[in-house]
């Protein structure tokens, strides 16, 4: 696994070789930046690192007294690359998505739960942890607004039997689902998978969900670059072949919440309890998930 650190210090020099010289000083890194670290040189002090600048991929010396563990965040976002970057680079060849976007959204979506995880299980167990969100009526308008709705569709009895089953599973390890398994019967998932494909789209593809398809990465991609390129559309039309940093944010609101509002900004989406809406929250983790490495 990525081995991830920050600087400490209130600026740091990346050099070419393990020792300071007036020549050998490649760029400064500043106080927060992420390196990864590749190696140790001579007896540790100097260490060889990776890390981005201004879009550019690095590779230097630092000293490594400058340095300190990256925070959980930011480790697991080097897991996620790590792990998944070159099944995601294959599937989005040729869109205007980028490895950064698809890490925030996965960040926003499930981090709270494969974040706990990553680190205790294997890639395939935390996959099938990853589905959410207990949200129903008044709260929820798409299908199924509440268990009655699920009920009442073909397959519906099955799909709330493994619903049911997966709140109860995620509830031993995130305390928040097991109280919401405990004390409501009538609770279940309506999200699934890494990127979160959404129980409103069980009666389309209602095969993904019943032979838990979620499980596998494969496939949780596929269903995340196919809403995202009819979110791509809905937002900017037809024929966009390259996004700015605000436009993949804008996109992936479409993706959240079915359509854009260019006039609000970043504030759509999710709205959690401390008021912070889906749209900041992919912001900012895309500029966290561009700095690392």
């Amino acid at each position: 696994m990525a081995d991830l650190y920050i600087v400490k210090a209130t600026e740091l020099n990346v050099r070419s070789s393990p020792q300071i010289e007036q020549s050998n000083k490649i760029t400064s890194i500043p106080e927060g930046h992420v390196i990864s670290k590749i190696s140790v040189a001579g007896d540790g002090s100097w260490w060889q690192i990776l890390t981005v600048k201004d879009g550019r991929t690095l590779e230097g010396f630092v000293a490594s007294r400058f340095l300190e563990p990256a925070p959980n965040r930011i480790q697991a976002i080097g897991w996620f690359k790590e792990q998944f970057r070159s099944k995601i680079e294959a599937e989005i060849a040729g869109t205007p998505f980028s490895l950064d976007m698809l890490t925030a959204i996965a960040l926003q979506e499930t981090y709270y739960i494969w974040g706990k995880l990553y680190t205790k299980l294997s890639v395939d167990d935390v996959l099938k942890f990853c589905v959410g969100d207990t949200l129903d009526t008044p709260k929820r308008s798409a299908f199924p607004k509440n268990k009655a709705a699920l009920l009442n569709v073909d397959k519906g009895r099955e799909m709330f039997k493994i619903a049911r089953e997966a709140l109860e599973a995620v509830g031993t390890h995130v305390e928040e689902y097991k109280k919401v398994a405990d004390t409501s019967p009538d609770k279940f998932f309506h999200g699934f998978g890494i990127f979160q494909l959404d129980l409103q789209f069980f009666q389309e593809d209602p095969d993904y969900f019943i032979q838990k398809r979620w499980y596998s990465f494969d496939e949780c991609l596929s269903k995340c670059t196919k809403e995202l390129k009819a979110a791509l559309k809905r937002a900017y039309g037809s024929g966009k072949t390259a996004l700015k940093d605000e436009e993949k944010v804008y996109v992936a609101i479409a993706y959240n919440r079915g359509k854009v509002e260019f006039s609000r900004k970043f504030k759509q989406g999710y709205r959690d309890d401390s008021g912070k809406y889906y749209g900041e929250y992919i912001w900012e983790y895309l500029q966290l998930a561009k700095s690392v490495p």
